[in-house]
């Protein structure tokens, strides 16, 4: 009689088990699907977006759209073989380099992490900094501190203002520019545009030689070079071709650009992109290996009169 008990309390027990996992395994299922349908869905959103914003970047833009102020193509005729030397010798007298000095670590009581939005600097704060700037020697940094060279520029307007990329003032205590001739001269900034990664500068002493802005932009193909300051060697240039026109992400937003193929690295951001005429067709922004984007002259001279 016990072993009949036990088989029907066993039975019993099995049944009640299975009753009780039959319902959780097909809940623990549907949600392990439901999982499987959300994470799906969420990396087809991802991928529908990713797509989205590689057509964005992809998008061919006209040279009208790209250019600002200058809106045609260029139909002049060119030589197939350029004279860059020639070229060199016209455009070079209006191309500067830009170098500048940090700004000053000090007691760390102008440290820009404070001008973060919901950041407060209290009296443990700013002895924390005191003690970080002890305990780093900000001081002798301070002292040690030297003008770099971070990118180029031109002239342009009547020969006072110089033309450069935004970011290369970025945390910049003070300015300098120095000539083709040789000459240091000393700049102020008139005005920084980091959305078109555009900033003015304007020169002290005898004014210089105003780049030539071309009267159209070049087609795609088209023979450029750029002038700038690669690794620190000031007045380089390089030369390549007019990649596309399109749009590229730049420094915070979205801009029509002028894309060109040719070694340019950290150091040329600033600089001019000539044609083989030797006019100004571009300025350097940024860029990745052999593809690097210029902001489009027009629009250079656009947000140079805003400033000035």
């Amino acid at each position: 009689m016990k072993s009949v008990k036990t088989l029907r309390r066993t039975a019993l027990a099995a049944y009640v088990a299975a009753g009780i996992a039959l319902p959780l395994a097909g809940y623990a299922l549907a949600t392990t699907q439901a999982n499987v349908n959300a994470v799906a869905a969420a990396q087809k959103r991802l991928s529908d977006a990713e797509w989205r914003d590689h057509l964005a970047d992809d998008r061919q833009t006209s040279a009208a759209s790209a250019a600002g102020n200058l809106l045609e193509l260029d139909s002049r005729p060119y030589s197939p073989a350029v004279d860059w030397s020639a070229v060199a010798e016209r455009a070079m007298p209006s191309v500067v380099m830009v170098s500048v000095i940090e700004q000053a670590r000090g007691d760390g009581s102008s440290n820009r992490a404070w001008l973060i939005p919901g950041v407060q600097t209290n009296q443990a704060t700013t002895w924390l900094n005191r003690y970080r700037a002890w305990r780093q020697d900000w001081a002798e940094f301070d002292q040690e501190r030297e003008w770099i060279t971070m990118g180029a520029g031109f002239l342009i307007g009547d020969g006072h203002q110089v033309a450069t990329a935004g970011h290369v003032l970025s945390g910049a205590e003070d300015v300098r520019v120095k000539l083709s001739s040789g000459e240091w001269r000393a700049a102020h900034v008139v005005g920084v545009d980091l959305v078109q990664d555009v900033a003015v500068l304007r020169i002290t002493g005898q004014p210089g030689q105003p780049v030539t802005i071309a009267p159209a932009m070049p087609r795609q193909g088209q023979a450029v070079a750029a002038v700038g300051s690669p690794q620190g060697w000031g007045f380089s240039l390089s030369s390549g071709l007019v990649s596309r026109y399109g749009a590229a992400s730049a420094m915070f937003a979205a801009q029509p650009m002028l894309q060109v193929a040719m070694p340019i690295i950290g150091g040329n951001s600033g600089g001019p992109v000539f044609n083989a005429r030797g006019e100004a067709v571009g300025m350097v922004s940024f860029g990745k290996e052999t593809f690097n984007q210029a902001v489009p002259i027009g629009r250079v001279q656009a947000v140079a009169e805003r400033m000035l």
